[in-house]
């Protein structure tokens, strides 16, 4: 039974550990199959040398089987954690605005007063650009990143800062990409579009975390193996 266990897992591991060795790093599935091996090979010099001898030593074949069923256990949890990450950027990238028309607003302002508008036409979303005045008509989603210039109106922003209290958007009051404009009309101008808005970056750092390892597991994945080695030589 620990033979047939061992024989299964150990192909599983052996051939990621053969990935990264193509690759040119040595990985915790490099060192697991080394430290495996090893215990494997002694077990059956043991058992054979006590089979001819008589005198009979430990085997590992336990120890083996346990050791990688823990590392692919552990394996398959982090895979069902990435998993879930994943939902979470679906979920972000569907609070995006889908491509849609907007009211871009030319607006004329006198010294120390609010514009006013003085000519609107409608445009497609995925041609905003910084400096664009917006008209977000009630109950829309805000297009881009940018600074309220004129109207006043609470936004619901919890889909994206998980704040479950209404917030008050004032004339250059600071409005998030994504966030929902409830009552009233808001005049925005776009600050910050495509892949520069706060949600864009939201989404660009789980992708990061989720695909890419920290600077200290890749030191460790480069380091422990020549240093178990040494230890045990």
């Amino acid at each position: 039974m620990e033979l047939g266990l061992d024989v299964v897992l150990f192909r599983i591991l052996l051939e990621k550990a053969g990935r990264a060795l193509r690759n040119g790093s040595t990985n915790m599935d490099v060192l697991v199959v080394v430290g495996t091996t090893a215990c494997y090979v002694y077990s059956v010099y043991a058992l054979l040398y006590g089979a001819i001898s008589g005198f009979w030593s430990p085997t590992y074949f336990e120890t083996s089987a346990m050791l990688i069923t823990f590392v692919l256990l552990g394996e398959y949890l982090e895979t069902l954690a990435k998993g879930k990450t994943s939902d979470a950027i679906k979920k972000l990238v569907e609070l995006t605005p889908v491509p849609t028309r907007f009211f871009r607003s030319e607006m004329r302002y006198t010294t120390g007063k609010c514009g006013r508008v003085i000519s609107q036409r409608e445009i497609d979303a995925l041609l905003i650009q910084p400096g664009d005045v917006l008209k977000v008509l009630p109950g829309a989603r805000v297009p881009v990143d940018g600074v309220v210039v004129w109207g006043s109106n609470h936004v619901n922003k919890s889909m994206v800062t998980g704040e479950s209290v209404l917030v008050l958007k004032e004339v250059n009051s600071v409005v998030i990409g994504s966030t929902i404009n409830l009552h009233g009309s808001l005049h925005i101008q776009a600050t910050k579009v495509d892949s520069n808005t706060v949600l864009s970056q939201i989404i660009l750092v789980v992708e990061t975390s989720q695909t890419s390892k920290a600077p200290i597991q890749k030191f460790a994945d480069y380091d422990k193996l020549p240093t178990a080695l040494e230890k045990h030589l």
